[in-house]
């Protein structure tokens, strides 16, 4: 065979976790390489594209098929043909598969070719690929149909099909405890069911050197999934449409009897649910206000200088404080204590000096993040849009779309492109410090003439303050308070 009527090869091979049936990639390769040698094939080694335990459905999740497309749209590409061991390697779904295939053949002139279903190039040959195309995607449907389906009926018989939990591990399909980590378990319970929170019960477990299996610390997200696992009284939770992440109330959550032992009791399980749902009913703020807000001040909205805990109001004899929540639990060497009335007007002061002063001083903190963060969300929306419309252009030169719907397609995209683009020039112009300055001090002159109103409730005082500070700190040695306020674009 002469050099001038050499055609190269490239080889793309993908084989599925969940697809038993399918050849090894060595295999696979071995047979293609017998296709190429019986067909006068040159098979590019460099070019052999190899995706293992990937599923087929989506073309995003497979990096060497799209290395091997980047490569086929290359000017000199190398290689003329792709060889498949089936075209249920290409793709498992029918719309990708047409798109990749158009592309590659009338935009790269690079011919897809199963070596196991060889079809004619004529209008039949094409009908016949559909149908294959067809039966692919129904097969993976199906079996993914049947995975699910047996899992279900595991689930229903007890069967472990996860790995195990914190406290256990698995021997022989069967969780055993670990002793070491059931006693952790038994002190998250035990503490839950005492009154400690998720925060604190993961410091205590710090405090410990508790750790979990991965080295990592238990966090406070981990306590709270423990806390709502039934594992621990010898049950087994499986969830048949995905992960059960947070949502403990699905009604699709299949829960049965395990083989193992449990490491908590039936009592001690139903006191802290009985805890979790009753601090479920409401939010952390909701508690503290049904409770009964002491000053608008409060709730976090006062913080220490010193570990950054908030104030909490305490009513003596005589006077009400503001007093560091933190130095009553120990962790922290102020109190920070100021009388209320002393507190409120300093912090008043400083909102009617920044609000009506001619040249505020100030030091800008948080603009440059905030205005970074806002630029690159919206450029990488119109990166996003921009990619769009060469995906567009590269359907339209593959003829999988018409010029119809083509240049309505444009014309939305471009639209969406100008309102993005005029986003970033109006948060560009706002990035202008003085600019910011006039804002935020009528920012604060709203939210002073809601502090001052005798008709606004506490609550409604304190979301004013929010809505402009950012952060209020007081230092009692120095009597010094410092104010952040939030960026107001």
């Amino acid at each position: 065979m002469g050099t001038e009527n050499m055609r190269f090869a490239a080889a793309y091979i993908r084989v599925s976790t969940e697809e038993q049936v399918d050849l090894s990639p060595d295999s696979q390769l071995e047979e293609i390489r017998k296709y190429a040698k019986g067909h006068d094939l040159v098979l590019l080694e460099d070019h052999v594209y190899v995706d293992a335990g990937i599923s087929g459905r989506k073309a995003d999740k497979r990096p060497e098929f799209l290395r091997m497309v980047a490569d086929a749209k290359e000017k000199d590409c190398p290689f003329s043909v792709l060889l498949l061991w089936k075209f249920s390697r290409f793709a498992r779904n029918q719309e990708e598969s047409i798109f990749y295939k158009n592309i590659l053949r009338k935009k790269c002139n690079v011919e897809v070719v199963s070596i196991t279903e060889p079809v004619s190039g004529d209008h039949y040959g094409s009908l016949i690929e559909r149908i294959i195309e067809w039966m692919d995607e129904f097969y993976s449907i199906r079996l993914s149909e049947e995975v699910k389906r047996s899992m279900t009926v595991n689930a229903e018989r007890g069967v472990l099909q996860s790995q195990p939990p914190f406290g256990y591990r698995a021997v022989n399909g069967v969780l055993e405890i670990i002793d070491s980590e059931a006693e952790t378990v038994k002190y998250i319970f035990q503490a839950y069911m005492g009154g400690k929170g998720y925060y604190a019960i993961a410091k205590d477990l710090s405090a410990m050197g508790v750790l979990s299996r991965k080295g990592s610390l238990l966090t406070a997200t981990r306590v709270k999934y423990i806390l709502h696992n039934p594992v621990y009284i010898g049950k087994h939770r499986w969830n048949p449409n995905g992960i059960t992440g947070y949502n403990w109330d699905s009604e699709d959550l299949i829960i049965t009897d395990g083989k193992h032992k449990p490491i908590i009791d039936q009592e001690t399980w139903d006191k802290v649910q009985e805890r979790l749902d009753e601090m479920g009913k409401t939010t952390p703020r909701e508690r503290w206000t049904e409770k009964g807000l002491k000053h608008w001040l409060a709730g976090g909205c006062i913080r220490c200088s010193e570990c950054g805990g908030p104030l909490i109001v305490r009513t003596f004899k005589y006077a009400s404080y503001f007093w560091c929540s933190n130095y009553n639990r120990g962790t922290c060497r102020s109190n920070q204590s100021v009388r209320v009335e002393v507190l409120e007007q300093a912090v008043l002061n400083a909102l009617e000096e920044d609000a009506q002063g001619d040249e505020l001083t100030y030091t800008i903190t948080y603009e440059k993040k905030d205005v970074e963060a806002a630029l690159g969300r919206l450029n990488a929306s119109a990166a996003q849009i921009r990619k769009k419309l060469e995906r567009l252009q590269e359907a339209y030169l593959a003829e999988v779309i018409d010029l119809d719907v083509f240049a309505l397609s444009r014309k939305s995209l471009e639209q969406n492109l100008e309102k993005v683009m005029a986003e970033i020039r109006e948060v560009q112009e706002k990035a202008d410090p003085k600019a910011a300055v006039a804002e935020l001090q009528e920012s604060i002159r709203r939210g002073l003439d809601i502090i001052r109103s005798p008709e606004a409730s506490l609550e409604e005082k304190r979301r004013a303050f929010l809505r402009t500070v950012y952060r209020c700190a007081w230092n009692k040695t120095d009597k010094h308070l410092e104010l952040t306020y939030r960026w107001v674009h």
